[in-house]
């Protein structure tokens, strides 16, 4: 997997991560590309009006929720069915994974790459898996503390954008001040799309 990491710099906000991902308070946001199209509806899973769909499916007999929605689908000479389907991943719990295997299993389209659970196409492992950690959202780990907090009501802002991506926000409700940071896919996620829908059209236009 490609993407963000997390890195504290004290051993204060060290602590104060780590329980974050323990009790699940971060908000992960992936992007992968799919070989096929995942399957809808399917067992165990549910749509939103919004385009949301919930897989609430256990691995190890372990409770185990992804929120995944479809962003663009082209045609592929390699692909399942002949397309590929660009998908936006928000995992609810941190599964072994996860996100991999309910592609797989679940949606019966696995990830682009994954030479684990898409062991018959091999045409598609060249450029690697097509899987990213391109969003994540985290408690502020010093400007929620009460010396952070007086910094931060000194600055007179409920939002602060600090640049590249990354954005400091205070919530209404709880006054938690909370920090997204998002970044751009890696290149070869666009270029990959785009190469595999050119050639199957070039291919379809001249079979007719």
């Amino acid at each position: 997997t490609s993407g963000l990491v997390v890195v504290a710099k004290t051993k204060l906000a060290t602590v104060h991560l780590s329980q974050q991902f323990e009790f699940r308070k971060a908000q992960k946001t992936y992007m992968a590309i799919l070989n096929g199209s995942p399957q809808q509806p399917i067992s165990g899973s549910e749509t939103t009006e919004d385009g949301w769909n919930l897989i609430d499916h256990d691995l190890e007999d372990k409770s185990a929720v992804t929120k995944w929605k479809v962003l663009q689908t082209v045609k592929s000479l390699h692909g399942n069915n002949g397309v590929l389907t660009l998908v936006e991943l928000k995992p609810k719990t941190g599964r072994y994974h996860q996100l991999r295997r309910h592609m797989a299993w679940v949606c019966k389209a696995p990830i682009v790459g994954d030479a684990t659970y898409d062991e018959d196409n091999m045409r598609l492992r060249k450029r690697g898996l097509f899987l990213c950690s391109n969003e994540i959202t985290i408690e502020h780990p010093y400007y929620n503390t009460p010396s952070g907090r007086e910094e931060w009501s000194q600055l007179k802002k409920d939002t602060l954008n600090l640049g590249e991506g990354c954005l400091l926000e205070e919530d209404e409700e709880s006054g938690i001040v909370s920090l997204r940071v998002r970044i751009d896919l890696p290149k070869k996620f666009a270029s990959f799309l785009m190469h595999e829908d050119a050639r199957a059209n070039k291919f379809l236009n001249e079979t007719e």
